[in-house]
């Protein structure tokens, strides 16, 4: 289906990040995708949003969207036209908009599954607490504001991360039951993060649902607010091909992505 192009609020956005089994990562994206590698591991993440007055360009703001959506993603890469491009690949997307239900979720692409999403903000952190109603998706991320950098095995830095899983990341690739994938570029004004240091972070799709457990490990956290966010819909930018069940057997091989 189409997705319009949106605008609206995010008032909190955290991005969790996951350090994969490259492996692991190849069986779960489809050709031609690839992971895209750091330090020799692939990298997952949770991307947790509170949205509102989301709507199309030419709607009031009073009539806009308000939601909940925590999504679990992959960075990855593919050659179109002999140019590399970058995109976060959408394994699962959940989401919570009281009132509308599911509907308001196909605003947006990734198949949405209906949750009950629970958040307490707070000035020096963060609790959140996602659990989806097919029993299939529970997360639980605590942390708290830090001012310095926390070690991270993927990341030199805040912006390190932000250049891979935030507003340069090449937008959000999800694919439809026929195969076609369709990407929704992000732009958020401003972009700065908090660091999050982590007290708790889990996932049922990162320990064991999708991922066998010790193939990913909580790497970094970041906490953003107030911002502006457009939503542009690039429709389909590819097709998907039979998904390999063995790492590097891309001609083309995984390698680390080009420095940002």
């Amino acid at each position: 289906m189409h997705h319009p192009s949106l605008r609206g609020r995010c008032p909190r956005r955290a991005l969790i990040a996951w350090r994969l089994d490259p492996v692991v990562a190849r069986r779960l994206v489809p050709a031609p995708l690839r992971p895209k590698l750091l330090q020799g591991a692939a990298i997952g993440a949770v991307d947790c949003l509170r949205l509102e007055r989301l709507r199309p360009r030419l709607m009031p703001p009073a009539l806009g969207l308000s939601m909940e959506l925590c999504a679990h993603i992959i960075a990855v890469e593919w050659v179109a036209d002999g140019v590399r491009r970058d995109g976060l690949y959408v394994l699962r997307r959940d989401v919570e908009v009281r009132g509308l239900g599911r509907a308001a979720g196909l605003l947006l692409p990734g198949n949405p599954q209906p949750a009950h999403i629970r958040v307490q903000p707070e000035v020096a952190g963060l609790q959140l607490a996602c659990h989806s109603l097919d029993g299939r998706s529970q997360i639980d991320v605590g942390g708290q504001v830090s001012e310095a950098w926390i070690q991270s095995t993927l990341f030199g830095d805040a912006a390190h991360m932000l250049r891979v899983l935030g507003n340069r990341s090449g937008g959000f690739l999800a694919f439809d039951e026929a195969g076609h994938g369709s990407l929704v570029e992000l732009d958020t004004k401003p972009e700065r993060a908090e660091v999050l240091a982590l007290q708790r972070a889990h996932s049922s799709l990162f320990e064991g649902e999708l991922v066998p457990k010790g193939a990913a490990i909580p790497d970094a956290a970041l906490l953003l607010r107030d911002l502006v966010c457009v939503w542009r819909s690039q429709g389909r930018v590819l097709r998907a091909e039979r998904p390999s069940p063995v790492a590097g057997t891309n001609p083309e091989g995984l390698r680390e992505p080009s420095p940002a």
